[in-house]
């Protein structure tokens, strides 16, 4: 018969063993290689589509990009000064854990966003970023368009593939400069031939 004094001995060892069985698991989903994503190659034939221009401020992107978003998830994305920050959580260990990145934005030669890592925080925990876009990748439900390339620490948002309410609709930047609140789209609807 066991004495108390084992009892907590092996009580202590068992819950020793699952932490640490816990660690190695997620450690190896996090640190594992990442499947590259190759990015589209879209181009728009221009004769196919009524184009029109819209400039734009930050303030109303804004609010549409938000409104957007939140129809379908519970994350926002803020255009500041000259970054563009992503606000969520995601799941760890059946809790909710914040997570906050912040973006330095591109436009691709095809008129689609690149947005290229800058900052991150994951609660208080501070991992490598492809780490992090890796595990972002794999918990949230991200539409087709978004590709998340973490070992470029890159996000590629496919505008010209994104469904706007059942239209055929695209959307192409032609000018991204948060800093000068310069932002201007080509709205590109399809015309039949």
């Amino acid at each position: 018969m066991m004495n108390m004094k084992n009892r907590w001995k092996v009580a202590f060892l068992t819950l020793l063993g699952v932490i640490l069985f816990i660690i190695v698991i997620m450690g190896g989903m996090i640190f594992s290689p990442t499947q590259s994503v190759s990015l589209p190659n879209t181009s728009i034939d221009n004769e196919k589509f009524v184009q029109f221009s819209v400039s734009t401020h930050k303030k109303d992107l804004n609010k549409i990009l938000n409104q957007y978003l939140n129809r379908f998830t519970e994350y926002n994305v803020i255009l500041k000064n000259d970054i563009v920050e992503f606000n969520g959580s995601i799941p760890i260990f059946m809790k909710r854990i914040h997570v906050k990145m912040t973006f330095i934005p591109k436009t691709s030669n095809n008129g689609d966003l690149i947005l290229i890592q800058k900052s991150l925080s994951l609660g208080k925990l501070h991992l490598p970023v492809s780490a992090v876009l890796k595990l972002v990748r794999s918990s949230l439900n991200l539409p087709e368009w978004i590709i998340i390339q973490p070992n470029k620490k890159m996000v590629y948002v496919g505008l010209q593939d994104m469904k706007m309410n059942h239209s055929n609709m695209k959307i192409r930047i032609n000018h991204f400069n948060l800093k000068k609140d310069d932002i201007s789209l080509t709205l590109l609807f399809p015309i039949g031939h």
